[in-house]
């Protein structure tokens, strides 16, 4: 797998345990947050897909933040998949190849 397939796929998984979390809305994570988390990730698959081509909003996703704070410490799937999400926006947005190891 290509190394831009490889980041669409990291992103398209983690937005779709997004989703599932809002359909659900049992978690404790606060809606908005995680309707902030969807948009960017919309946006970063976007990106990945060749939809867009801002770079610089790489540098400003925050996500990765929610994933550490704000989602409940139980919910591991979606906290990994958020983590590793945005190591692939960090590391494209630093030029960085993927360790396809951590992904």
């Amino acid at each position: 797998m290509s190394q831009e397939a490889l980041k669409a796929e990291v992103t398209r998984k983690a937005l779709e345990l997004c989703c599932d979390r809002i359909r659900k809305s049992r978690h404790v994570t606060l809606p908005e947050t995680l309707e902030s988390i969807k948009h960017q990730l919309e946006w970063q698959l976007a990106y990945f897909e060749g939809r867009n081509s801002e770079r610089e909003k790489l540098h400003k996703l925050v996500y990765g933040h929610y994933a550490v704070r704000e989602i409940d410490e139980e919910d591991q799937e979606f906290i990994s998949a958020l983590a590793k999400a945005f190591y692939v926006a960090s590391s494209t947005a630093k030029g960085l190849k993927l360790d396809e190891k951590l992904v």
